[in-house]
């Protein structure tokens, strides 16, 4: 699962009124409330009889999506002349205060109660604590196994002010309507990409280097859809597109989780392989594990930025305490792995039914409270932090397109991790 990025107000539509724009944002964030809850559910169910509990995939693709949807927007409004180019300073220096001090304040403290889950020597220390693990065989920590995505996302990190200013460049010498499709046609090259990495790695590397799995070019084209969905968004506003049966199956009541269910059910079918991590799949079981994964995730994405706030999907993911998951989500990402690997040795579990809610129940029980904690204590005021140095750093020059357009109190009340 991958974390970082915080929903505020110049990530919903700025031409829309405020209860439309605080429901976008609310959506968004519930979006990862329940990317969160899938995460912890599946690593739960596949210690169990019940490996076949969850959606395979879904909670790190879910996330690369709502990440590639949120970072490449200054990039699309760039692209279609509706803001100024992203500074890439000021964007690189908000990823790292997101992701790094709640991550190293967990990985200290887990080492500290629990020995075995300690890097060896200063070179994995380094690697752990850079999140560049996934670039070496060997460094492997079950406990730590979910970072993988964060490890991943930094990568996209690096790429998206290439990739996206690339793309803006080409689009900025051509009409708005060109340049659109222009855009469109890029991002579409990234599932050739993703696909012949997949590809590559089940032919070459047999499982020897499985971190081979985790690189960018795997899931590049989850980033894509994201910043698919953005480029659309942004492109119905200049008048680029008109996508007119999309805001329709959005407006519909029930039509995009009935399709969200049955793409997650070809998922999960037997066409995904084997449940659970232990059974290897086949590149074509994968592909079609990741690729619904993906569809749902597009899916409900589309639902939270096109549909109306009345929807019943809408609804659900603006509640209260799914917006609460969401703030906490990656408090709760970080610490649930390691606390179900202590929990599995120190616990004696039951292997019905009743084994599984009771894993499951301590397992949120721990961790939904030390997400809470990290987020008031660490991550809360280290986005404050970044906020007023960046702030100082561009009194003189407040017109960068990735700064809210009307700064208000709520703007930083509603700063929720949803990427």
């Amino acid at each position: 699962m991958a974390a970082s990025t915080a929903v505020t107000w110049e990530d919903a539509p700025r031409d829309a009124p405020r209860a439309d724009r605080t429901a976008q944002i609310a959506s968004l964030t519930g979006l990862r409330g329940v990317s969160a809850l899938m995460v912890v559910l599946i690593h739960v169910s596949v210690l169990t009889r019940y490996p076949w509990v969850g959606i395979p995939d879904y909670g790190p693709v879910s996330l690369f999506v709502l990440s590639g949807f949120l970072l490449s927007r200054p990039w699309a409004r760039w692209a279609l002349r509706l803001g100024e180019r992203p500074a890439v300073g000021s964007f690189a220096f908000r990823r790292f205060a997101r992701i790094f001090p709640a991550y190293l304040v967990v990985l200290v403290a887990i080492c500290a109660v629990y020995p075995p889950v300690r890097p060896d020597g200063p070179g994995q220390w380094l690697r752990a604590a850079t999140l560049t693990w996934i670039y070496r065989t060997g460094d492997f920590r079950a406990a730590f196994q979910q970072t993988w995505s964060l490890g991943t996302e930094l990568s996209w990190y690096v790429a998206l002010p290439v990739l996206g200013g690339l793309a803006a460049l080409a689009a900025r010498r051509t009409t708005v309507r060109r340049g659109y499709w222009l855009v469109v046609g890029l991002l579409s090259t990234s599932l050739a990409v993703s696909v012949a990495w997949r590809w590559y790695v089940d032919a070459t590397d047999k499982g020897q280097y499985f971190t081979y799995s985790y690189w960018l070019p795997g899931y590049l084209v989850c980033f894509a859809v994201g910043a698919l969905v953005a480029l659309t968004v942004e492109g119905r506003r200049v008048g680029a597109v008109a996508p007119a049966r999309l805001e329709r199956l959005a407006a519909d009541p029930w039509a995009l989780v009935v399709l969200a269910l049955a793409v997650a059910l070809l998922g999960t079918s037997t066409l995904g392989g084997a449940s659970g991590f232990s059974t290897p799949i086949t590149l074509d079981e994968h592909l079609v594990r990741a690729g619904c994964a993906t569809g749902v995730a597009a899916l409900l994405l589309l639902g939270a930025v096109l549909g109306p706030r009345t929807t019943p999907l809408n609804r659900a993911l603006g509640s209260r305490w799914l917006q609460a998951v969401g703030r906490w989500s990656y408090g709760i990402f970080l610490w649930h792995l390691p606390l179900i690997t202590i929990l599995d040795r120190d616990v004696d579990f039951s292997p019905g039914p009743a084994g599984v809610l009771w894993r499951l129940f301590l397992t949120l029980a721990l961790s939904v409270p030390l997400g809470a904690a990290t987020y008031a204590w660490v991550e809360r005021p280290t986005l404050d932090w970044s906020r007023r140095r960046l702030a100082r750093g561009t009194a003189s020059t407040p017109s960068t397109a990735d700064q809210p357009s009307s700064p208000s109190p709520a703007s930083s009340r509603s700063d929720s991790p949803a990427e």
